[in-house]
């Protein structure tokens, strides 16, 4: 899932930071384009993966696995699980 970026915020740089300044949001953008592709897709991965622990954690434990995986998938994709 990709979020939608407001197109006349901060275009220069890709972010949409509302509480940080577009100097502050354009040296953290270049920044980050100063590393590899692959530092890029490792930091992307674990950001996902600290995501799903985040959301695996606040899920209780009392619900059933079929409960507890709704509510992940819920959670996650912010969509009705499908199944």
């Amino acid at each position: 899932m990709v979020s939608k970026i407001e197109p006349d915020r901060y275009a220069n740089t890709g972010f949409a930071v509302k509480d940080t300044a577009p100097e502050i949001n354009e040296m953290i953008f270049r920044k980050m384009m100063q590393r590899s592709e692959g530092e890029r897709l490792v930091m992307g991965m674990d950001m996902q993966a600290t995501a799903r622990a985040l959301i695996w954690a606040s899920i209780s434990k009392e619900l059933s696995e079929k409960e507890r995986r709704e509510e992940f998938y819920q959670r996650f994709f912010g969509e009705t699980c499908p199944w």
